[in-house]
């Protein structure tokens, strides 16, 4: 078989139904009709490197973005969202336990402007700290 550039190996479209096909159908499907998609086209030399990141893209798309792998990437974010949220209660949880002390207990007998002060420097402190740094971390899902 002659090397063939990238342009060309990329023109090639997939049949009908082909995301549903496992690895192991669409490596017999190409087999059986003598396609081979090289890690190097003819051309990898003279591309640039976005180029060589889009014809790279192109080949793990076409051969490994299988129904199980998508699953599999599905439970995955779905793991981290679990242990996304699990942090944010904890840290939740951690901002009304500080509360409680300074509102539930006689630690400040007839303060009543600093437990609000201190209400506010707690709320402010985890809202910079922990909520807003995990609210820019929360896991996004897998695109399809």
């Amino acid at each position: 078989m002659t090397m063939r550039s990238s342009k060309e190996l990329m023109a090639w479209q997939p049949p009908a139904g082909w995301r549903e096909l496992s690895g192991d159908q669409r490596s017999t499907y190409l087999q059986q009709h003598g396609i081979r998609f090289p890690l190097r086209p003819s051309d990898w030399e003279a591309m640039e490197h976005e180029q060589r990141m889009t014809y790279l893209n192109w080949v793990s798309r076409v051969m490994h973005d299988t129904p199980a792998s998508r699953a599999a990437k599905q439970r995955e974010y779905r793991r981290e969202l679990l242990a996304w949220r699990v942090l944010m209660g904890w840290w939740a949880l951690c901002l009304l336990a500080a509360l409680g002390i300074v509102w539930g207990t006689d630690a400040f007998p007839e303060a009543l402007g600093l437990r609000i002060g201190m209400t506010i420097f707690a709320v402010a402190a985890y809202t910079i700290t922990f909520f807003a740094p995990m609210g820019a971390t929360r896991p996004s899902p897998p695109r399809t």
